[in-house]
């Protein structure tokens, strides 16, 4: 089915550097303008444009013209978390979670915005945020005595009003608090000045005393001429003072519903747009999001099936029992389910897992799980919804969030309708898929009564992902919902899509940045080489020039080789694959190539590439089935699985043309002091001429040709 996309106004589409602007949009495609110049119209249809946002050219920018995201970049010019070190990103998170939970606080009426109320609340703020903090840090293991746990010192009451105002000028992102790196240029100095008393101004607008505009506008025209006084006693140029009509304009784009949740409270905000029993309301698909862990009811063999498939049940419960946890993330617009993952213990590498497959195409999974519907519910998140547990408050799951350019909302645990269709789901799991499967637990041990879970348990991890596939895609997807006034999640999915469009996801280097394994490396003359495979690009060639020493941070996307990212000064680039033979193969069938290959040519440093194409192919037709159903199990690789098996595996290997290498033939390989076409500096360093080959129009690489001496041309 063709996928309609939504877009706003001020999503930006760059390719090749040059920005382009929303125009239009409807089931055939989308249009978009030059920014620099406006006659220049370019239309894509959507399967034209999933193609553009693959390439590593391409970026989609949501929102990027919005008053929130130009707030953001005047505070910050980094457009990532993952771009920062650790201890910065943790505080940024940090002083978002204060803003969150006074802002919470706010709309349950806790507080208003004023320094002694504030004050008031500041305690018990300061607990909620504290508790907050220490669950993230805790995440994935059992707190231990001793255990050495910081609290930062909470911030006095006008700081934290500030921060508040600063969060919500931004579009509440934790980006906002991170310190911009340089200003070049006294105009953008001033630009900048004016855009944050202007912001600081304008979201007065929100104040429970509810103000008219045209006491914002006055409000504006005193603060400018208060700014400016003082700047003419120091010697400096007055600011220009915003028309009212800027002003105006800038209180319109607010959000209809934060304004009426703060000058009226969250009950009259909740009459005004239909906040009922349900939850927030959600209009089209992927616009909510909402997302939790549960914990199944059956009692299942802990391992994959395998050796096991010959067994009797009886002879499988001899093996470990217990119970699996599964996550979900559910669209609220639709019902449809967008990704779930089976894990061994709630964890946030898991979380952030589940929340990459928002973003994917799941047909393959359904497929390899024998569905007979598709799974092609996905694209780009407009505001997440969590409960407030240890594996979503964690810096990680967060920053995810946040560099998707998503809103991450953790409602208080004791108001569950904020996110009850999630809640709803387990409940349908509960009573439609459990009932149906050997070894069920029950919800409580009334219920269960002597039912003997854990001896007839005979499922195993990868018969518990086909099974709760097969249950979602083909049954819940196509089964009407009472939530949906009698329509099945798969048709109101079609139906929306098409009337209103889908947020599509981020282009493919954004994807590998939030979602890629993090690695580091150095960088020399062949470019970055990551499970010996090189990696290169012309931003990479210039940071060799410049002599840059440092270990260089890498995101691989462990199911698409093709490309890394890479960061260079705060900003991230994709490099591609030198060698041609490793495209579009994913890391755990290049792991099975090298195995196998170096088990045939042991001594080879050098695998040929006609020879990994061929092992490839044999690869692929043995278990492409069983790897789609292993994104939805427990079992993953993190970055140090990955070093332990590059230090094993890839240590020492390269890949050359067909013939250098794994076909015996070790006497063909490039010559060490010849640069190949593939290295970084073939720009730089002069090809031989035509006198080192005798008789012929091109350079002979063969090893009996005359070395030649390499020199570097002056300019």
């Amino acid at each position: 089915m063709t996928q309609h996309f939504r877009f706003h106004d001020t999503d930006c589409l760059e390719i090749s550097g040059v920005e382009h602007r929303f125009v239009s949009a409807d089931r055939s495609g989308s249009v978009w303008a030059r920014l620099l110049d406006d006659k220049v119209h370019l239309s894509f249809k959507s399967e034209e444009f999933m193609q553009l946002i693959a390439r590593p050219d391409t970026r989609l920018k949501r929102g990027h013209f919005s008053d929130q995201a130009a707030h953001r970049r005047l505070r910050c010019d980094i457009e990532y978390l993952q771009s920062v070190a650790p201890k910065v990103r943790a505080k940024a998170l940090w002083q978002s979670a204060c803003a969150r939970f006074f802002l919470e606080a706010e709309a349950r009426g806790e507080t208003k915005r004023t320094e002694r109320t504030v004050n008031e609340l500041r305690p018990e703020l300061e607990r909620r945020v504290n508790t907050a903090e220490r669950g993230a840090k805790d995440t994935g293991r059992a707190p231990r005595a001793g255990q050495e746990t910081t609290n930062r010192r909470f911030p006095s009451a006008r700081q934290l009003l500030e921060w508040v105002r600063k969060y919500e000028a931004a579009g509440r992102s934790p980006i906002v608090f991170l310190r911009k790196r340089s200003l070049s240029g006294g105009s953008r100095r001033l630009l900048a000045e004016s855009e944050s008393i202007l912001a600081e101004c304008t979201i007065g607008y929100m104040d429970r005393n509810e103000p008219k505009a045209a006491k914002i506008i006055e409000n504006v025209q005193d603060r400018f001429s208060e700014v400016n006084l003082g700047r003419a006693e120091v010697g400096l140029p007055p600011l220009p003072v915003p028309a009212a009509r800027t002003v105006r304009r800038r209180i319109g784009a607010f959000d209809k519903f934060e304004v009426i949740a703060q000058r009226k409270g969250i009950e009259a905000a909740r009459q005004k747009f239909g906040f009922y029993e349900s939850g927030l309301p959600a209009d089209y698909p992927l616009q909510r999001v909402e997302m939790d862990e549960w914990l199944i009811d059956v009692s299942t063999l802990l391992g994959d099936s395998g050796a096991l498939d010959g067994l009797s049940p009886e002879e499988r419960a001899r093996f470990e029992v217990g119970r699996r946890w599964i996550y979900v993330a559910l669209d609220c617009a639709t019902r449809c389910v967008l990704g779930f993952r089976i894990v061994a213990t709630p964890n946030s590498s898991d979380a952030i897992r589940t929340l990459h497959m928002i973003l994917q195409d799941k047909t393959s999974i359904a497929e390899a799980a024998g569905c007979e519907s598709i799974w092609d519910q996905s694209g780009g998140i407009g505001a997440l919804v969590t409960d407030q547990g240890s594996a979503f408050a964690a810096e990680i799951f967060r920053m995810a969030v946040a560099d998707l350019g998503s809103t991450y909302e953790a409602p208080p645990a004791g108001v569950p309708k904020l996110r009850s269709r999630v809640e709803r789901i387990f409940r349908t799991f509960g009573l439609q898929l459990a009932p149906m499967l050997i070894g069920r637990t029950f919800s409580d041990s009334r219920e269960r009564g002597d039912y003997p879970s854990e001896k007839w348990a005979a499922l195993t991890d990868d018969e518990l992902a086909r099974v709760f596939t097969l249950f979602i895609v083909d049954i819940y997807h196509n089964t009407p919902h009472s939530g949906l006034n009698g329509e099945t999640p798969a048709n109101a999915w079609k139906r929306l899509s098409a009337e209103m469009g889908v947020t599509p996801p981020p282009d493919a280097n954004h994807r590998r940045v939030v979602f890629g394994i993090p690695l580091s490396r150095k960088l020399d003359r062949h470019g970055i080489r990551v499970f010996g495979i090189n990696f290169t690009c012309p931003e990479l060639q210039d940071a060799l020039l410049r002599g840059t020493q440092d270990e260089i941070p890498v995101r691989v996307d462990p199911d698409d080789l093709t490309y890394i990212s890479v960061c260079l000064g705060h900003r991230w680039f994709s490099a591609e694959a030198v060698s041609h033979a490793v495209r579009g193969l994913p890391l755990e069938e290049w792991q099975s190539i090298v195995r196998d290959l170096r088990t045939r040519f042991r001594d080879q440093a050098i695998l040929s590439e006609d020879v990994i194409r061929k092992a490839r192919k044999k690869i692929r037709a043995i278990d492409s089935r069983a790897r789609q159903l292993r994104r939805v199990q427990p079992q993953h690789l993190n970055a140090e699985d990955l070093q332990r098996a590059e230090n094993r595996l890839f240590l020492g290997l390269s890949i050359g043309p067909k013939g250098s290498a794994a076909t015996g033939n070790l006497d063909s390989q490039i010559h060490p002091e010849r640069p190949h076409e593939s290295d970084l500096l073939r720009g730089v360093i002069p090809s031989p001429g035509p006198e080192i080959s005798q008789g012929s129009d091109s350079p002979d690489h063969s090893v009996d040709s005359p070395k030649p001496n390499w020199t570097f041309k002056r300019d």
